[in-house]
């Protein structure tokens, strides 16, 4: 048997800042330091995302959390069938305002997170809330993957699109970001796979 159509790239590397328009049904990556890869066969999209040093501004929500989220990515106008998503990240406090040791938590969803203890909703809605590993020396990983509460599912993007936020937390005891300000440096990637059905 032939290579699968899926393999099929149908649009190469979208920067990230360049702000592309969709074409051909294809979304466009979005903000700064990243690059977005596009595949497709048989109406099925594999959106693989990779980041380079993309910042995360952490802001101080007093006695709570530290918390930021970042939009990565604009699907199309449409119904998006959601398949599935997976995420492989490294991540870095660039400052004293995060410990070294520090725990949080993190999300992939339809909106940024807000200033509370948890991720929840729609701000974890394709890739679940998920612990990040104890930093050692500032330093952790941040890995999960959709599960069957999330996917499949149809979001309504036919007269607003529906967006993709990279969203985090850092433990209240972890830090003092409004002493210190701190950002979350991210590497790694996020793979999304998803349809769109059409925007009637």
């Amino acid at each position: 048997m032939g290579e699968s159509n899926f393999d099929t790239v149908i649009a190469s590397e979208f920067k990230l800042g360049s702000n592309p328009v969709a074409a051909n049904g294809v979304g466009a990556v979005a903000g700064s330091g990243a690059v977005a890869t596009e595949t497709s066969g048989d109406g099925v999209h594999k959106t693989v995302i990779v980041f380079t040093n993309r910042v995360i501004a952490l802001a101080d929500a007093a006695g709570v959390v530290a918390y930021g989220g970042s939009k990565v990515y604009d699907f199309p106008a449409g119904y998006i069938q959601f398949l599935g998503a997976s995420c492989d990240l490294d991540i870095t406090k660039s400052s004293a305002g995060v410990n070294d040791d520090w725990d949080g938590d993190f999300g992939v969803g339809r909106v940024t997170t807000s200033n509370n203890s948890t991720l929840s909703s729609t701000e974890q809605d394709l890739i679940p809330t998920t612990p990040t590993p104890q930093a050692v020396a500032g330093v952790t990983t941040a890995d999960g993957v959709s599960t069957g509460t999330e996917a499949p599912k149809i979001f309504d993007g036919h007269t607003t699109a529906i967006d993709a936020y990279l969203n985090f937390l850092v433990d209240d005891a972890d830090h003092d970001v409004t002493t210190t300000p701190c950002n979350l440096i991210v590497n790694g990637s996020l793979t999304i796979v998803w349809a769109n059905l059409g925007d009637n």
